[in-house]
């Protein structure tokens, strides 16, 4: 099993220096490339200070000037926000400016203040997704491509550049309800998931979408796709120093809730509907809060890990029993970059090598930029 970080870009003093997130996001980049972590993801939403940045893919032009070996991951691009024609050519002339180490998250889009603001049909993601995410990979392989579909139509056209990977950088699909799990699995593709609400998900949840990836994965001609597991960890030999980060836990999580509510007649916080009334002022949101147990995190939740290294080992342990592929630490939630930067040295010296993981120095680097047609790599894509 594999170990990605990420850097949520959590901006609850929305007066905050911008700037102090991205010298953030560049220390984390380069500790976790000298520390064996397998890359580093960046999510992107718009408008609002849970999630403050809107390029992805920016994101992994910056990091990928700092670090020699270390993959960068969109996580996610939400299909409907860009003509996929311009975003095909956009994504292939990232892969070449990171020298190959570009891996490629989509998603339809979870979040109708954002639709609604750029005015697009929220009731339409999914139709968008399908259709925009068809078109990338055409336009990635193809030449004069043209499609006459809902919602794009257009002549025959090639994108300059094509991806330096071959047939194009490795795509993984976001995915959380059983309708989203099986189509992804059925179609092969490789997904990114974090059962539940994410924070505070009790244990069952994960086990209960892995067998339905797991089930619809006997459909997809390609085969099984991989599974990137998200979750919230702080690890410290001392567990009464993780279990201090609990509250910057929970108060991320509680942006996050503004977003969505639990189903009518619901008392499990896994069945969420979203939240027509998010309420937000000068891109900040308004944080809401659940009356919920936070003395025994490890026992009552899967997620957050918030534990010693030998109970975090335990965890992981059983993931990957049940087919989990990697897992992304989120750990960057509103406290001191130091702090971050410890409990990945932590993971890197206790957990990483139960995992045959070696530091970053004695992994083979990735070839720097400016790579010819001859050098190109090849990544295991999705093509369907």
């Amino acid at each position: 099993m594999k170990f990605w970080t990420s850097y949520p870009f959590f901006m609850p003093d929305i007066s905050r220096p911008y700037g102090e997130l991205l010298a953030e996001v560049k220390d984390i980049a380069q500790a976790a490339d000298e520390l064996g972590f397998e890359g580093i993801s960046f999510p992107e939403h718009h408008f609002f200070n849970y999630i403050a940045n809107p390029s992805a893919l920016q994101c992994a032009t910056l990091v990928a000037q700092h670090t020699k070996r270390l993959k960068v991951h969109t996580g996610v691009l939400v299909l409907p926000y860009y003509h996929p024609l311009a975003l095909a050519e956009e994504v292939a002339m990232v892969d070449h400016i990171t020298g190959g180490r570009l891996e490629v998250g989509v998603a339809r889009g979870a979040n109708k203040y954002e639709f609604d603001r750029l005015g697009l049909d929220f009731s339409k993601n999914r139709e968008m997704y399908e259709e925009a995410f068809a078109i990338m990979k055409d336009a990635w392989t193809g030449v004069d491509i043209s499609h006459d579909g809902e919602f794009w139509s257009f002549d025959e056209v090639t994108i300059i550049p094509k991806p330096l990977q071959e047939p194009h950088p490795k795509l993984w699909v976001s995915a959380q309800s059983e309708r989203g799990m099986r189509a992804a699995a059925k179609a092969g593709h490789n997904v990114v998931t974090s059962p539940n609400f994410g924070t505070f998900a009790p244990h069952g949840d994960l086990e209960k979408m892995l067998n339905w990836f797991n089930e619809s994965s006997l459909e997809s001609p390609s085969g099984r796709g991989e599974i990137m597991l998200l979750r919230r960890i702080f690890v410290d030999e001392d567990e009464s120093k993780a279990l201090k980060h609990v509250d910057d836990f929970y108060r991320h999580w509680s942006y996050y809730m503004s977003q969505y509510k639990r189903s009518e007649g619901s008392n499990r916080l896994g069945d969420r509907v979203d939240n027509d009334d998010i309420q937000v002022k000068g891109g900040s949101i308004k944080p809401v809060e659940f009356d919920i147990p936070l003395d025994n995190i490890y026992e009552d939740y899967d997620d957050p890990i918030i534990t010693t290294p030998e109970k975090a080992i335990q965890r992981f342990k059983y993931y990957e029993s049940l087919g989990v592929d990697a897992v992304m630490t989120m750990s960057a939630t509103g406290g001191k970059v130091d702090d971050v930067i410890g409990t990945m040295e932590t993971l890197a010296k206790h957990v990483f090598p139960e995992f045959g993981i070696k530091p970053g120095a004695e992994q083979q680097a990735t070839p720097e930029f400016g790579l010819n047609a001859s050098a190109k790599q090849t990544a295991s894509g999705v093509t369907a």
